[in-house]
């Protein structure tokens, strides 16, 4: 079902200023998700997080709260029908996060965050017309916050001392 409605910047869908379907509609809802995920995780980094704190329990139960929320997310995009040739495309990218989350071993975590982040042009919308920039627009700010998150100490990213997730490999 594709909605009509303007969204202007008072309403929470990421800018989004063209008609919208259901898929496109639920990608904004992932985006918002994956900031709060990102907001969630950094009061956990070694640099910053102390495990001996007494709020450290309070930051790990939402970074958790958050990452279910993700997953929701992710989960609803998945399971909607795609009404244009861009909600493949979103679709496809909604499957490669929750993949990367659902990945225990850091160094394949690494790898296929990698791999996805050097392909990304490949899931990439084509066309002029203004929902095909605004699904682009989507999709840049999406790979950005994968960054991100995939950059963060617990996701793959350097450790304290910069040996990343290999650290504990390497030291036993």
């Amino acid at each position: 079902m594709t909605k009509s409605n303007r969204i202007t910047p008072r309403r929470p869908n990421e800018g989004i200023t063209v008609a919208q379907t259901a898929v496109t509609y639920a990608f904004a809802a992932v985006l918002r998700a994956l900031v709060g995920c990102i907001a969630a995780e950094r009061p956990l980094q070694r640099g910053v997080a102390d495990i001996f704190d007494p709020t450290f329990d309070l930051a790990l139960a939402e970074a958790e709260k958050a990452r279910d929320v993700l997953l929701a997310s992710l989960a609803a995009v998945i399971s909607l029908p795609e009404e244009r040739s861009a909600d493949r495309q979103l679709r496809l990218m909604a499957m490669a996060l929750k993949t990367l989350l659902s990945v225990e071993c850091d160094e394949d975590r690494i790898y296929l965050a990698s791999t996805l982040m050097e392909n990304t042009h490949l899931l990439e919308v084509n066309g002029t017309h203004p929902s095909a920039r605004a699904v682009r627009r989507l999709q840049q700010k999406f790979v950005r916050n994968c960054a991100v998150l995939m950059s963060m100490q617990d996701f793959g990213g350097p450790g304290p001392d910069d040996d990343g997730a290999c650290g504990p490999s390497l030291a036993a």
